[in-house]
């Protein structure tokens, strides 16, 4: 029999890297610093260059690792000079590699080398708690964590990261809105083993408060999400803010579901195969209708912001046309290709619609209730409860149409983000029921996005 020991023991090994791939990523992360600390020198406004984030505390994954190079700039800059700087310096140090520029407060530099991210950030050199952007916390999250975290606790962290990442919900990103790696070492330095951490939030029941320290009720009172998690470098900021309900809830129910069944699988993920094979058999696809489009590369935050924005407009859309939307969602490539996803509770209506209007005592909304609907209506009468009904037929019986009737570029009330609207005028393609299985062919995004909607989530309710 496997206990959860044995099973700690193995999942330990797998997050835990080699020294050849320790050595890769301090290699590459001490390369890119010398390379930024030349192209800034001469600018006597940058005071310091440093490693952070979670390759300087050494908690992070090989799988899906980021080197995070700071650059301190004197505080008194403007913040269009701290952007310009920064996006020069974090261009210049990157060449030979290619480099786009990424958004977050401010525009960053990212680039690939040897296959490892590499984001170049700027950020004022500025006394703690003087913050002049958001930045300018990070290299202090780091020297705290570096301060307080031996090996033990380095692992412990990689076990809350790699769990997180398997079951969906690593990542403070907008596409995610999960937990962040800067929380789960909150989180690991608050309870101190991945076990307590688990445990604690197998617990939660709401609007609770998580600090490392003594919490202030007038600081607390400021926050209204679901978990509030204080930042120890500075507890006027909630680190739970970008955290959805929903993944706490998920979290909540992964924990208790991996304490009463531990399993190595929590730390395995699905693969795509399984995904691909679980989306082609799920009865849940006759109720499912697709949207695909093609479009311009764009800064990912800024893409997954206007998906889930359209998805949420048409949804509107399609609730007033009578189609009973169950959920939703989004996918992406984060390149080229994006779609909406939408649960039904049928792919189809019935001809005919009943409208329900004002009681007769009403007279004026009568009035208005009648003219806007005669020429509509089949047939109109005052029901028992003394309130006017109209029958008439509906104009998109199925799903398709209407989508297609939304997305048309003659139509300017489908709510779709103008950033994505022109892309979707030139092209888009509407699939419904067991035909989307055609459309995940060699679309692993599309795969696991589809997964997400139709197949029961079997770390949190399996």
């Amino acid at each position: 029999m496997t206990t959860l020991d044995d099973i700690l023991r193995q999942a330990k090994r797998m997050v835990d890297p080699t020294l050849v791939e320790e050595k890769k990523i301090l290699g590459i992360a001490e390369d890119v610093k010398q390379r930024v600390e030349d192209a800034s020198i001469g600018n006597l406004t940058v005071h310091s260059v440093e490693i952070g984030g979670s390759v300087a505390i050494g908690t992070w994954l090989y799988d899906d690792v980021d080197v995070d190079i700071f650059v301190k700039f004197d505080s008194a800059i403007s913040k269009k000079r701290l952007e310009d700087l920064g996006v020069k310096i974090g261009r210049d140090a990157l060449v030979p590699n290619e480099s786009i520029l990424r958004y977050s407060e401010h525009p960053y530099v990212e680039g690939f080398i040897d296959g490892i991210r590499v984001n170049i950030v700027a950020c004022y050199d500025v006394p703690k708690g003087l913050w002049k952007s958001s930045a300018d916390r990070s290299p202090y999250h780091t020297v705290f964590m570096k301060n307080r975290f031996d090996k033990s606790l380095k692992i412990e962290t990689r076990l809350l990261k790699k769990f997180l990442k398997m079951v969906g919900f690593y990542g403070a990103e907008i596409q995610v809105q999960g937990f962040s790696g800067y929380v789960c070492e909150v989180l690991v330095l608050k309870y101190g083993s991945f076990i307590s951490v688990l445990k604690a939030v197998s617990t939660l029941m709401g609007d609770e408060i998580l600090s490392l320290n003594d919490v202030d009720e007038d600081v607390a009172k400021q926050f209204d999400t679901q978990l509030v998690i204080l930042d120890p470098v500075d507890n006027h900021r909630n680190l739970g803010a970008a955290i959805s309900p929903a993944n706490v809830a998920a979290f909540i129910m992964a924990s208790r579901s991996f304490l009463q069944n531990p399993s190595l699988s929590f730390f395995k993920g699905t693969s795509i195969s399984k995904m691909t094979a679980n989306v082609k058999k799920s009865p849940i696809l006759d109720y499912l209708s697709v949207v695909i489009f093609q479009h311009e590369p764009r800064n990912a935050d800024i893409l997954w912001g206007q998906l889930h924005r359209s998805v949420n407009s048409l949804s509107k859309q399609m609730s007033k046309s009578g189609f009973n939307v169950l959920r939703t969602s989004v996918a992406s490539d984060e390149n080229s290709f994006s779609g909406f996803i939408f649960l039904l509770g049928s792919l189809t209506l019935p001809k005919s619609q009943i409208k329900i209007g004002p009681n007769v005592n009403m007279r004026d909304e009568v009035s208005r209730f009648l003219s806007s609907n005669r020429k509509w209506s089949k047939l109109m009468w005052v029901g028992h409860d003394q309130r006017i009904y109209v029958l008439g037929e509906r104009r998109f019986l199925k799903v398709e149409d209407l989508l297609c009737s939304l997305l048309d570029d003659t139509v300017k009330e489908s709510g779709v983000a103008p950033g994505l609207k022109r892309a979707i005028e030139s092209g888009f393609e509407v699939i419904s029921g067991k035909n989307i299985v055609k459309a995940t062919v060699r679309r692993h995004w599309l795969v696991e996005a589809l997964h997400r909607v139709v197949v029961t989530d079997e770390f949190s309710l399996g």
